[in-house]
């Protein structure tokens, strides 16, 4: 590489290293931060169409294929705006020299770095998550908890209907990539379902639940399931991947994690006692029943669902507003939380500047995506 493509990479790692400074410090980063970093990208691409590196097509896939998976972290409520910017402009920074290693899929700036950032955080993430559960006291209650929450009857007949819409897109997913010629490695294939499912399953859920829905959606997954389906051992065996994964990712996992995360990291705050900037837990709903009685229901959520009408609050990194304040203590006045104690349980504060900036220097270090690193040297 050229000494000017050593500079952009220096910058790309200065300037995510002083927004994670400025995120630790005031839980903000700076718009000329992360807005610098993406004029500075922007212009780096222009410089190497110039230069005869790249094309413009090139270039526009770039730009909006990371702008398209920052705003995906943005919309899932995993990064703040701040984060989504940041992001977005080092994946255009990095010179394409830099995984000159790599061909196909991988070898695409956005996924690299993503892939780069979410792993080594939910592995970091798990560790201390158990690490704190082998130091507490009553495990045994958690796991009752666990295993008694997951086996509700509505529960059982919601996360069956989520399998089968699983299943229905894992294998949909499949099919169209095969289709296509395109047979990405086993772990970007899983990404990708867990991604398709998850993004499918958000849309799907500001539909009205009722029972044309659930039968629409349900003969809609029986029919692609069936259409994907090359052969009975094919459909088996890809059945059975998608069955571990499922029960792996969105049971034990999801479940477990959430309660280990509430118990160990979440503290319970009065409404009263609410701040500005203060991040949810939870997800509080507004829950209308057919006699007209109107209750509030507290619900455990991987990702913001702000958008949904009837949500109250929902976990988001902005944090909370003063005017989801005003609305949260006039809801308790009105006794509409006394049956949770008019407390509302709180996520410490993650800056996730820290984070982009590791996978940034995951990125650098290891030139594509780091567990191809860790398997070359296992």
């Amino acid at each position: 590489m050229s000494h000017y493509e050593y500079f952009l990479i220096l910058l790309s790692l200065v300037f995510c290293g002083y927004a994670s400074y400025t995120d630790v410090k005031t839980q903000k980063i700076r718009n000329f931060c992360s807005l610098g970093v993406l004029y500075i990208g922007t212009l780096s691409q222009l410089m190497a169409w110039y230069l005869g590196k790249t094309t413009p097509l090139d270039i526009l896939w770039l730009f909006l294929g990371g702008g398209l998976i920052a705003f995906a972290f943005y919309w899932f409520g995993i990064f703040s705006p701040g984060d989504s910017k940041l992001f977005w402009g080092v994946c255009l920074i990095f010179p394409l020299s830099l995984f000159r290693n790599l061909s196909g899929t991988l070898s695409f700036p956005p996924l690299i770095v993503a892939l780069n950032i979410i792993i080594p955080y939910a592995i970091g993430l798990l560790v201390y998550l158990i690490f704190k559960f082998v130091r507490m006291r009553n495990k045994l209650d958690l796991l009752r908890y666990f295993f008694k929450s997951s086996f509700q009857k509505s529960l059982l007949l919601e996360r069956l209907f989520s399998l089968l819409l699983f299943i229905g897109i894992g294998s949909a997913l499949t099919y169209l990539l095969k289709r296509f010629g395109w047979e990405p490695d086993r772990i970007l294939h899983l990404v990708f379902v867990l991604l398709a499912f998850t993004l499918i399953q958000k849309l799907l859920s500001r539909l009205p639940k009722t029972s044309v829905y659930y039968a629409v959606v349900s003969f809609v997954c029986v029919w692609l399931s069936l259409q994907a389906m090359p052969s009975v051992p094919a459909f088996l065996s890809s059945l059975a991947v998608l069955l571990g994964l499922y029960f792996l990712v969105f049971v034990i996992a999801k479940q477990l994690v959430l309660g280990l995360a509430s118990i160990t990291l979440n503290s319970a705050v009065d409404v009263s006692g609410l701040e500005v900037g203060m991040i949810p837990a939870e997800q509080i709903v507004r829950v209308e029943h057919v006699d007209g009685a109107v209750r509030y229901e507290k619900r455990q959520v991987a990702f913001s669902s702000r958008q949904e009408k009837n949500t109250v609050i929902s976990p988001d990194p902005a944090g909370l507003t003063a005017d989801e304040i005003i609305q949260l203590q006039n809801l308790a006045a009105e006794g509409a939380f006394s049956e949770f104690g008019n407390r509302v349980n709180i996520q410490p504060s993650i800056g996730f500047a820290p984070v982009i900036f590791l996978g940034t220097l995951l990125t650098v270090l290891c030139q594509g995506p780091f567990y191809f690193k860790l398997m070359q040297l296992l």
